[in-house]
C-alpha cells in the first residue's frame, strides 16, 4: 500500500513537471491558463519620459504570426488633432468614415512607431495589420473575441479588458479611475456623420469618445513574423517575460520599414 502511494506521488510529480515544462513555451491565450508575456521595443515609462521595455501579452500565435497587446495604457493622443476650444465644443472638426482617415493612424505609424523601435532591425518583423498599420489599435471585434480572453459583450463590467496607465501616460493627461484603470481607444467608427470613436472604459465596458478627447489612452498592438525572431530568455510570465532576438536575414532597416542590404 505504501509503495503504491509512493508510485502515485512520483507519477503526479512527473505529470506536474511535464505540464510546467509545456507552459514555458511561447503560445497564445488559453482559457484556464491565461496569457504569456513578451518584451518588445521600448517606450517612455516614467513621468520624466525615461524609456523602459514594453510589456505585451500574447493574444494569438498561429502560423508563425504573433498578435501582441500592450499590458498597459502607454500614451495619450487625440484621434483628430485639434486644439481650438471652440471647434472642439461645437464638434465642428472633420468627420471620418474609417480609422485610417484619422490623424491618429499616421501618428501611430510614424512618431509612435519610431519611439517604440527607432531604427532597430526588429522593425523587419512587423506585419501590416489591415486597417491599422504596423503599430495599431485593435478593433471592437478583436476586443470581444473570447479566443483572446475577452468577453463577447460590450456593456457591463469586464475586468479582462481593463488596463492600468503607465506613469508617463498619466503625465500626458490620461484619465485614471479610482480603480487604477484607464480608458483607451478602439478601432471602430460607429457612424460616419458622428464625431466619436469607440473606447474601452475604465471598467472594461465599450462606449464612444469624441475624436478630440485628450484623456483617452493608447493601448497599442503589433503583429510579429516569428520566422524572423526567437525567444532567447525569460519564462513568459508578467514578471519574467520572454525576450526576443532578431534572426532574420537583413541586419539593418530604414525608418520606413524597408530592408536595407
Amino acid at each position: 500500500m505504501k509503495r503504491t502511494f509512493v508510485l502515485f506521488l512520483i507519477m503526479m510529480l512527473l505529470c506536474t513537471g511535464i505540464a510546467a515544462a509545456e507552459d514555458t513555451q511561447l503560445r497564445g491565450y488559453i482559457k484556464g491558463q491565461g496569457y504569456k508575456f513578451v518584451q518588445f521595443g521600448t517606450y517612455p515609462y516614467d513621468r520624466k519620459g525615461n524609456v523602459e521595455p514594453v510589456l505585451w501579452r500574447v493574444l494569438e500565435l498561429q502560423d508563425e504570426r504573433m498578435l501582441l497587446l500592450s499590458e498597459y495604457v502607454i500614451d495619450m493622443q487625440q484621434v483628430i488633432f485639434e486644439s481650438d476650444k471652440k471647434i472642439i465644443e461645437d464638434h465642428s472638426y472633420r468627420r471620418i468614415t474609417d480609422y485610417v482617415e484619422s490623424d491618429l493612424y499616421p501618428w501611430m505609424n510614424t512618431v509612435a512607431l519610431d519611439t517604440l523601435l527607432g531604427d532597430s532591425v526588429m522593425r523587419n518583423a512587423l506585419i501590416e495589420e489591415p486597417g491599422g498599420g504596423k503599430f495599431f489599435i485593435m478593433t471592437d471585434e478583436q476586443f470581444m473575441n473570447p479566443a483572446y480572453g475577452f468577453p463577447p459583450a460590450k456593456m457591463g463590467e469586464h475586468p479582462a479588458r481593463t488596463a492600468s496607465p503607465t506613469p508617463y501616460a498619466k503625465s500626458r493627461g490620461v484619465y485614471e479611475h479610482s480603480n487604477g484603470k484607464s480608458p483607451y481607444w478602439v478601432n471602430f467608427v460607429k457612424n460616419e456623420v458622428d464625431y466619436k470613436l469607440q473606447i474601452v472604459g475604465y471598467d472594461g465596458h465599450m462606449s464612444m469618445g469624441a475624436y478630440t478627447r485628450t484623456n483617452i489612452g493608447l493601448r497599442p498592438s503589433v503583429r510579429l513574423d516569428m520566422s524572423m525572431l526567437e525567444v532567447v530568455s525569460g519564462a513568459g510570465t508578467r514578471k519574467d517575460p520572454f525576450i526576443l532576438e532578431y534572426t532574420g536575414a537583413a541586419d539593418t532597416v530604414d525608418v520606413s520599414g524597408e530592408e536595407v542590404e
